[in-house]
């Protein structure tokens, strides 16, 4: 399977001073609490966080109504997530609360390049 490309521009940067947008590969779909999809994504380029390297997010659709397939296929305002401490996300599995660090909110388009 090909990886899609992404875009993904970061809204709120009070804490962030890396690149905007930022790049990424998509991977696969896993289960996350209250029945919700995120897509996990892999960054081209690494970003810095609280003084770790950060190279996976997890996103969702921003609004409710978005299934997640608009995030992966079109534009789409998200939110995103950080890997939760020893978070290995493998395709297809859940995982809970603890597993996702929310940090900001953005929109994703796919890249075209």
């Amino acid at each position: 399977m090909t990886k899609t490309m992404h875009m993904l521009e970061i809204y709120d940067l009070d804490d962030f001073t890396g690149d905007n947008p930022v790049i990424l590969s998509g991977n696969f779909i896993v289960f996350g609490p209250e029945g919700r999809k995120y897509y996990i994504l892999n960054l081209v380029h690494p970003i810095e966080y609280e003084e770790q390297q950060v190279s996976r997010v997890a996103i969702r659709p921003h609004y409710d109504g978005d299934p997640i397939v608009k995030v992966i296929e079109s534009i789409c305002t998200v939110e995103i997530a950080l890997p939760g401490s020893d978070t290995d996300y493998q395709e297809g599995k859940g995982y809970g609360f603890n597993d996702f660090v929310f940090w900001k909110v953005g929109k994703i388009n796919p890249s075209h390049h």
